[in-house]
């Protein structure tokens, strides 16, 4: 059984975090489907055992190589956000594939995790490659193009973000998601906002999570309430300006900082 060392990772907080959908625990072990690859990973202590993929995109997917020590140092601006990264410490930003992260969000807009995996499993379920993980039938992310069937898509319970999904369906091509890395922030958000049905969240939530934009720091009801809560002293304050707190605040990896404050909101509810 192939294994790493590793330091400063938790695979629990980093798979549960909210950031991806098509994960699936049994004992433990959690079997991910990651586009076309589903593999298999458990922690035992300072090891990471893996199937299914090689070490190389092991340690790209869970940012193995990123700066941990410099990244909690330069986001942990105070208390609270020192409590979260001390109870969650080992939380990753995963390098998801920008197409099934796109997908993904579209499928989260006004929607509970599991009606989002509830969705995205039958999307892959039509759309996708059947194969068979030890024993159990799962199925590969479709390619762009390839949710080409609107009845179909709306047979996934995705119910008003159905056009959404076929729209970028017909829109988005693989080279326009890799382009956008080559923009800054600003210019990659307004670009992904340009397509029909992602706002502003869904726009912070593909750049995070898939396109390397550690700045990103999107906001939703959770998000919402806990800045309001420690930082603006239970005040209403806008999406926009909350945003553009987190940005300022926490700096380039602001992004980091929102998954430890939106970990500590879903444990405080």
């Amino acid at each position: 059984m192939p294994k790493i060392s590793v330091k400063n990772f938790n695979l629990e907080s980093t798979l549960l975090c909210g950031q991806l959908f098509r994960v699936f625990r049994r004992g433990d072990w959690y079997d991910i489907a990651a586009r076309d690859r589903i593999f298999h990973v458990r922690q035992s202590a300072h090891y990471l055992e893996f199937q299914g993929i090689d070490r190389k995109f092991l340690t790209h997917y869970f940012a193995l190589d990123e700066p941990y020590p410099i990244i909690l140092n330069e986001i942990n601006r105070d208390r609270h956000i020192g409590r979260a990264i001390e109870r969650y410490h080992g939380l990753r930003i995963i390098r998801q594939d920008p197409w099934e992260c796109l997908i993904s969000f579209l499928c989260s807009s006004a929607a509970n995790i599991p009606k989002i995996k509830l969705s995205l499993e039958i999307l892959s379920r039509s759309f996708g490659k059947k194969t068979d993980v030890k024993g159990m039938e799962m199925h590969t992310f479709p390619n762009p193009g390839d949710l080409n069937d609107y009845d179909q898509i709306v047979l996934a319970k995705t119910g008003f973000r159905a056009k959404y999904l076929k729209t970028a369906n017909d829109l988005v091509s693989e080279d326009f998601l890799l382009s956008l890395r080559k923009l800054s922030y600003p210019e990659a958000k307004k670009a992904l906002k340009d397509i029909p049905g992602i706002g502003d969240k869904i726009a912070d939530c593909i750049l995070l999570f898939s396109l390397g934009f550690t700045e990103a720091f999107p906001i939703d009801t959770w998000m919402k309430k806990i800045l309001q809560k420690l930082y603006f002293n239970n005040q209403q304050v806008s999406n926009q300006k909350l945003q553009e707190f987190g940005v300022k605040y926490f700096g380039r990896y602001a992004g980091y900082a929102q998954q430890f404050l939106y970990m500590l909101a879903r444990e405080s509810a």
